[in-house]
């Protein structure tokens, strides 16, 4: 890892490098995450994976609508879409709520303060 590559960065290198770690990331990514960050916050919520791959569009859905079907609602849950085009390498997270903005935050923090 270079001194400018931080940890998140060194993790997504590492995913590209290691098929075994991607896969295992993909199977369990609780465990996948633990077993490179060390630490998993506990809490009430779920991580899938999406894996990028060369032949294939991928595409996130927003989540459904829960009762009210009303086309503000429907706008609401549909207002922002993007593609990413032409890219390669792309990295990140998807956080549907602003709850679990605060976890990744807190889980992000915590990996950070862990490595330092």
């Amino acid at each position: 890892m270079s001194d400018e590559q931080d940890i998140f960065t060194d993790h997504y290198a590492r995913i590209r490098r290691d098929p075994a770690l991607r896969r295992r990331l993909i199977e369990d990514p609780v465990a996948g995450l633990k077993e490179h960050f060390g630490f998993m916050p506990d809490g009430d919520y779920r991580i899938e994976v999406i894996a990028q791959e060369p032949d294939t569009i991928t595409i996130a859905l927003p989540a459904p609508v829960d009762g009210d079907t009303s086309d503000e609602a429907i706008d609401a849950a549909c207002r922002r879409v993007y593609d990413m085009l032409f890219t390669d390498g792309i990295g990140g997270y998807l956080v549907p709520d602003e709850s679990l903005t605060w976890v990744l935050r807190d889980m992000r923090s915590s990996w950070a303060a862990r490595n330092r």
